[in-house]
């Protein structure tokens, strides 16, 4: 109970930090009948930064080959030839000195692997 308190306290004081820092915290998020795609960003006026995180629904596959990832029409590109998928897919975003998503932005993304193609939009819920 007292780790549970602990972590509460935790989490309200690193928000109340960031509020007053004007910095916000966004997560955006999207499917597609196999893919779940997630975006956790941390942005100012002028900068963000954050981490792209992408599993396959089917836990039965536990193996991709050709794997292409397309975020944002090519904004951040991945390709691989063979990706085991043990765990998420992840890769970040840094950017210091440009137009920053808000709320409103819709991040569309293309996944290709093993010969079918996938296409859904990560969105602030």
């Amino acid at each position: 109970m007292k780790k549970v308190v602990l972590v509460v306290l935790s989490l309200v004081f690193i928000t109340a930090c960031a509020q007053g820092s004007g910095d916000a915290f966004i997560t955006y998020e999207g499917k597609s009948s196999n893919w779940k795609g997630q975006l956790q960003l941390s942005r100012d006026d002028s900068s963000m930064n954050g981490t792209y995180s992408f599993r396959l629904l089917n836990g039965e596959i536990t193996e991709v080959e050709n794997f292409t990832l397309n975020i944002n029409e090519g904004g951040t590109i991945l390709n691989e030839e063979k990706i085991l998928l043990d765990r998420s897919i992840e890769t970040s975003i840094q950017c210091s000195g440009c137009m920053t998503f808000n709320e409103d932005t819709i991040i569309p993304v293309v996944i290709r692997w093993n010969g079918k193609t996938e296409t859904f939009n990560l969105k602030a819920p």
